[in-house]
């Protein structure tokens, strides 16, 4: 390794002819079957998560606070998603120009010709890495950024729900409709903010001879600080930690109060019952056989025995919050797929020392449960919430009156010309 670096220690150069990656056997196969992986995981996460932005600027959902959340949410994981594949790519286009670098390598040792790599193509390389590996890093910082924005915009959701079911009557809301917009924003702004010291994480290794994108290597990753502060506390807190633990502390708040109140509402219909019979039976005493005869309906009985009977377990209630089916399967999606990637954090350091293999296998498999997550929320919307499947299937059936539209309109045009160009022929005929 040379001394020449360039200003801020961010590039360094290789002067050794063989200089290459360090990633090799094992770990680079799970990279690029990783990589390939997010290429198409990626496209499919920015076409459904594009559908349902669509899908939720919809007049039927009235510009409700939720609908509002859930297109916020939708809009951060559509550019998760081309994030995701815009950074899958430039990875794939590295490993490639890699093995395109060591059979140069290989002819350069056979012949052992300087010619194989000109100064200007050189030059022109280094300026080719260096633009790969900034536009590699953007990526990553933006798929980082939005990942945290969309993991705290559950949150909001979930805090959306807890505010509708547990707040209680005659007191304002903590997320009107008006804010919603400007707290998304907010999140991420914040969220760009806090994933910017990653982007001096590494310096990179540029080979002195071709001029080719060698490897990283730790820059601000050297310091404990670094380490044990921004990585061990504030990533952990902010990316996986915090908005886990949020969400299961919210829903279980709604769950313990949805179940109080349905046990109250079973004590109360025990009571009712037991009224109704205790008036059944008064009424046969009295004698009033005729009347007993003609008891009025189970529902208008408990109706008059509610107005007539104050119940004292009975608190206010309120009426089911619409779409609360679609936040509950939500959260309990994003608790299942995101607790990988919790404990993930947390056994990091440890894996890294003992088990290396383990902590990236481990890695892998955290980071793909989080792109499917946001890539499945879809077909949760579609399956929790009957205004979205109605909406789907109305686009649906517009779309494809479109499409036969065009397809009629496109074979009238071919029609048109094919039979224009026959008459052109038997004139052209007759003329001769």
């Amino acid at each position: 390794m040379s001394g020449s670096e360039i200003p801020f220690q961010l590039v360094v150069f290789n002067e050794s002819v063989f200089c290459g990656s360090s990633e090799e056997g094992f770990y680079r196969d799970l990279l690029i079957s990783y990589h390939i992986f997010c290429i198409v995981i990626g496209a499919i996460n920015a076409i459904l998560n594009g559908i349902c932005v669509h899908i939720f600027e919809h007049p039927a959902w009235k510009r409700s606070a939720m609908s509002r959340i859930l297109k916020g949410l939708s809009v951060i994981e559509l550019c998760m998603g081309i994030s995701l594949f815009a950074h899958a790519i430039m990875n794939i286009i590295s490993f490639e120009e890699e093995l395109i670098y060591r059979k140069h390598i290989e002819n350069y040792h056979s012949t052992n010709n300087s010619s194989k790599f000109s100064i200007t193509d050189r030059n022109r390389t280094y300026v080719q890495s260096i633009a790969k590996f900034v536009f590699s890093r953007l990526f990553g910082l933006c798929l980082l950024a939005f990942q945290i924005a969309r993991n705290w915009s559950v949150v909001i959701l979930a805090a959306y729900r807890y505010d509708r079911v547990c707040r209680p009557i005659g007191t304002r809301t903590a997320l009107p409709r008006e804010r919603i917009r400007c707290i998304l924003i907010t999140v991420t702004i914040l969220a760009c903010c806090i994933v910017l010291p990653r982007a001096i994480e590494f310096k990179i290794i540029l080979c002195s001879v071709s001029g080719i994108l060698v490897n990283d290597m730790a820059y601000l990753l050297t310091r404990h600080e670094y380490q044990i502060v921004y990585l061990g506390l504030v990533m952990f807190f902010v990316q996986s930690g915090g908005p886990v633990i949020c969400v299961c502390v919210l829903s279980t708040f709604v769950i313990r109060l949805i179940a109080k109140r349905r046990k109250i509402h079973r004590i109360n219909e025990q009571k009712s019952a037991r009224h109704i019979l205790n008036q059944q039976q008064a009424q046969r005493m009295d004698g009033e056989s005729e009347q007993a005869s003609q008891i009025l309906p189970r529902q208008s009985l408990i109706d008059k025995t509610k107005t007539d009977c104050p119940m004292e377990l009975t608190p206010t209630e309120r009426p089911s919050p619409s779409g609360d089916k679609l936040i509950f399967a939500m959260c309990i999606t994003f608790f299942v797929l995101e607790t990988p990637a919790f404990f993930s954090k947390i056994l990091n350091y440890y894996l890294q020392q003992s088990y290396q293999v383990v902590d990236q296998i481990f890695s892998v498999i955290a980071n793909i449960l989080i792109y499917l997550d946001s890539t499945l929320n879809a077909f949760v919307y579609m399956a929790s919430n009957p205004t979205f499947r109605k909406i789907a299937a109305n686009e649906m059936v517009r779309y494809r009156r479109r499409l036969s539209r065009y397809q009629a309109t496109t074979n009238m045009l071919s029609n048109n010309a094919t039979q224009f160009m026959l008459r052109n022929i038997e004139t052209t005929v007759i003329e001769e």
